[in-house]
């Protein structure tokens, strides 16, 4: 009896799932991204410097609408739609990782003693390494321009029930 009304309570908390809308944007006719309501969206307005960060609470036909100042915005006027990039954010943790490692080196150098490496050599390296990390800060957002070639939309694939 427990798990019929387990099942009868799974099937009515996963009907909401067959209505979906997303928003669907496109870079030159490929690698559309999808951005669900409840999703993080970050972008910038026409004519801002600044950069929006909110979650998705509700899409209209061509808007939507944010979910901490319930603002509604116009697709019209978003300029730029960023995602993140997890490659460059990986390599500049594996860079600053061993950077730290050989600064680490170079500074307890002086306390172990006997090595075959000079202190200023560990210095240089370490240093190379943290520049090797800043040089991937450029590359950790994908911009989305829309525009001409690229386009946001909101796309509707709930699935109905013929008559």
């Amino acid at each position: 009896m427990k798990k019929t009304i387990l099942l009868f309570f799974l099937f009515l908390t996963t009907a909401p799932l067959f209505a979906q809308k997303f928003l669907a944007v496109d870079n030159y006719g490929r690698n559309r991204k999808k951005i669900y309501e409840g999703d993080r969206i970050i972008f910038k307005i026409k004519g801002e410097k600044a950069v929006y960060k909110d979650e998705l609470y509700a899409l209209k036909d061509s808007s939507f609408v944010l979910y901490k100042s319930g603002t509604e915005i116009p697709l019209s006027e978003v300029e730029v739609i960023k995602f993140p990039r997890a490659y460059p954010r990986v390599l500049f943790g594996g860079f600053g990782l061993i950077g730290t490692g050989f600064l680490v080196s170079s500074a307890v150098h002086p306390v172990v003693g006997n090595a075959q490496y000079d202190q200023r050599q560990h210095f240089f390296q370490g240093a190379a390494f943290w520049a090797l990390a800043f040089a991937m800060r450029p590359f950790f957002w994908k911009n989305y321009k829309l525009g001409k070639n690229g386009q946001a939309q909101v796309l509707d694939v709930t699935i109905r029930k013929l008559p």
